[in-house]
């Protein structure tokens, strides 16, 4: 069996990194390797920190000896134009150069549709948090080797303020629900193939349950929910798995399309 070499690029600065880590919260260049063991074992990874500086980033060269490149989320924003952002943005294009495969959530997603040509914006739904809405497979997302064994109507975990609005040119939507038009896509651009989803299929309970309660204030001040309790009631029922889908409580479950693409791979 193929050994998987892998690169994973973290998409949070280092102030964000190190006071989410201070409240308990795992940071993406962690979760990603950690998620890794278990999915494909053998799996040798690098994680790198774009958002942080542009020393010491792997060229287009160097990308070659990589099997697939996965880009985390991140609370940035794509619509900011500030360095941290614009570095991610050009290391991403320089992964579409190389011809390497990419992976993206939330904001891996965004990130690669901005370089590929498509937009992202501010959902005027506001935020998606927690539990995503039902999400609902595409004709293409039936057919498409990711969600080979996912049932339509899934749910997932999830938090995001942007959303994509323009597509990249020949992007094929994969999955939607009522909060954004674009919760999965696949694209071609340059000599890369780009597959991505707007949820956090990495997560675990615990890992949402620590972020909603440490934005709790700012949520309850966005309206995401009416009050601290209510926001207490999820972080609960996350810790809990009160009640919750299997497609969230069982881990493997919920992240079946990374194990899916990681497939694609070998």
């Amino acid at each position: 069996m193929k050994q998987l070499n892998l690169l994973i690029v973290e998409g949070n600065i280092e102030e964000t990194r190190v006071k989410r880590e201070k409240y308990g919260i795992s940071p993406f260049s962690l979760l990603f390797p950690k998620m890794l063991k278990i999915l494909e074992p053998y799996a040798q990874t690098r994680v790198i920190f774009p958002a942080d500086s542009d020393r010491n980033l792997p060229s287009v060269a160097q990308l070659k000896k990589y099997d697939g490149v996965m880009l985390t989320g991140s609370a940035l924003s794509v619509l900011d134009d500030i360095p941290s952002v614009n570095r991610q943005l050009n290391f991403a294009y320089n992964v579409f150069k190389s011809g390497i495969p990419l992976y993206g959530s939330c904001w891996g997603m965004q990130v690669a549709s901005v370089v590929g040509g498509g937009k992202v914006a501010k959902s005027p739904k506001g935020i998606e948090i927690g539990i995503s809405k039902p999400v609902q497979l595409t004709e293409a997302g039936r057919r498409s080797p990711f969600f080979a064994n996912r049932n339509d109507n899934f749910k997932a975990l999830c938090i995001h303020f942007d959303e994509v609005v323009e597509l990249p040119e020949k992007a094929i939507v994969l999955a939607h629900n009522s909060h954004s038009n674009v919760q999965a896509m696949t694209f071609e651009y340059k000599k890369s193939q780009f597959f991505g989803v707007q949820y956090h299929p990495e997560f675990r309970t615990t890992d949402m349950s620590m972020i909603i309660s440490f934005l709790s204030e700012k949520l309850v001040e966005l309206k995401a929910f009416s009050s601290m309790e209510e926001a207490e009631e999820l972080v609960k029922k996350l810790k809990d798995q009160d009640h919750l889908p299997q497609e969230i409580s069982d881990y493997l479950m919920h992240t079946q399309e990374i194990r899916a693409w990681l497939k694609t791979l070998v």
